[in-house]
């Protein structure tokens, strides 16, 4: 096969617009031009990849094979030519996702670390629960993902970066604030403001108890860790949170951690990308330097 980069950049760019048109105008080709480098391209791979549906082109199976692939021979062709002209690899913009603790624990410090090594990397960042960053990474809206739920998805590629621990917390007025041991029974006779669906934190809690208690009594649930550290004080409610996101208030005494023998909530978090999407060098530049700060 013979085909060129110039008809892998048309057909990504006519997958992206569903439009030949917006895609010939958005390369700088003539109509005619493109038309005859997709069918080149097609009759070249012995495969449409397109269905035609009235003005539109929708990718069909082969297309949906095809692009993730010719997005990484396009990005590693880019960093071929950017690193002959003397640019480092490590540069441009690098869509990033982050779950909402580890957002507020450890990205700060992550872009700012990135700042100083690599200057001409720029850190888009997407700060959502661990469910919508998974969906933003199938769907080619982010490069890497911070997350903190170990998910199964045959198309997910997930490396461990650290170990985090869950808390089951009060404040300290709580009637359990002050119990050497609290029990399963307790906790369930109590009231809770928790994670949404869909986040790691709530993932992980909810797997711990799996089997061994009925349903909680869940008063409120928040996206916002803030917003549950200020209901907490000030509302005789229980919540699970990361240690980490509550070091302070555990620190001050503001917030108590309750001693619970019967549960384990410790988890990891991780480094997410699609693993179709080839070895993008930010990323892996990132990851390294994620690592780096936990030295």
């Amino acid at each position: 096969m013979n085909f060129t980069l110039k008809q892998l950049r048309l057909f990504v760019a006519v997958a992206e617009n569903a439009s030949l048109s917006r895609a010939a105008e958005q390369l700088a080709m003539t109509q005619s031009a493109a038309t005859m480098a997709l069918q080149e391209l097609e009759r070249q791979l012995n495969h449409p990849l397109f269905d035609r549906v009235g003005r539109r082109l929708k990718l069909n199976a082969w297309g949906l094979w095809l692009l993730p692939r010719a997005q990484k021979i396009l990005a590693e062709s880019y960093l071929i030519e950017q690193g002959f002209k003397g640019k480092s690899p490590i540069a441009g913009q690098l869509r990033l996702g982050a779950s909402r603790t580890i957002a507020d624990c450890w990205i700060p410090e992550l872009v700012e670390y990135s700042s100083r090594r690599y200057p001409q990397l720029d850190i888009s960042l997407a700060v959502d629960n661990t469910h919508s960053l998974l969906q933003q990474l199938y769907q080619g809206r982010l490069e890497m993902a911070l997350v903190e739920a170990h998910a199964q998805e045959k198309w997910l590629r997930l490396e461990p970066w650290c170990q985090d621990e869950l808390v089951i917390v009060c404040r300290p007025q709580h009637p359990l604030a002050r119990e050497q041991n609290v029990t399963l029974a307790q906790l369930a006779a109590c009231e809770w403001i928790l994670r949404e669906s869909g986040s790691g934190t709530r993932d992980t809690f909810e797997q711990a108890l799996a089997g061994r208690l009925g349903p909680l009594n869940i008063r409120q649930e928040y996206p916002h860790l803030p917003t549950i550290k200020r209901l907490l004080l000030s509302r005789p409610w229980l919540s699970c949170i990361s240690r980490l996101s509550i070091a302070d208030e555990l620190a001050a005494g503001t917030l108590v951690a309750l001693p619970v023998a019967e549960l384990v909530l410790t988890r990891f978090f991780y480094f997410a990308w699609h693993k179709d999407r080839g070895d993008h060098p930010s990323r892996m530049a990132l990851i390294e330097l994620a690592r780096e700060i936990l030295l």
